[in-house]
């Protein structure tokens, strides 16, 4: 009688542990809220840099990416998505630092000011945005199912960026 009691305790401890994921899913810090207001500063810079010539795009760029990583990470679960935007924008500053056409001045843009990349390095540049947005929503698409529910729509709005340089 005392080995069954005292196997029916470890089953329910067993279930409990394993159910728990499954059960703190639910709650664990995601809200379409956060995701919706990512999606807002970031879908909005990007409209911003429209307004701007091509030159000072990827500055541009590299600016809604540094807001955008402010914005998200209030929200320690959105870690993923923090790190995958802010490798481009690194990728993009590192790439500005070196490219800037020192002839044009400064423009100045959603609050920020943003500087011009010389001609020439356009292509250049085009080719290392698009590969830094794939690699970002390559990233928020590969996570756990939750995170995908919430990181979609971050995903999406960077892929959609991808045509201010086309």
């Amino acid at each position: 009688m005392r080995l069954v009691k005292t196997l029916q305790a470890a089953a329910v401890v067993v279930v409990g542990v394993m159910a728990q994921p499954a059960m703190a899913e639910d709650d664990i810090g995601f809200s379409d809220q956060q995701t919706k207001r990512t999606v807002d500063i970031f879908t909005y810079g990007v409209g911003e840099c429209a307004k701007v010539a091509k030159v000072y795009r990827i500055d541009c760029l590299r600016q809604t990416y540094s807001q955008t990583v402010r914005v998200i990470s209030k929200a320690s679960v959105y870690w993923e998505a923090e790190v995958a935007l802010t490798r481009v924008n690194r990728g993009l500053y590192s790439f500005v630092r070196a490219n800037t056409d020192s002839n044009l001045g400064r423009e100045r843009v959603n609050g920020g000011r943003i500087k011009a990349i010389t001609e020439a390095s356009l292509p250049q540049a085009t080719q290392l945005y698009m590969a830094g947005a794939d690699k970002a929503a390559e990233v928020m698409r590969s996570g756990s199912s939750i995170e995908v529910r919430y990181f979609a729509p971050i995903a999406e709005a960077i892929e959609a960026s991808k045509a201010l340089l086309q």
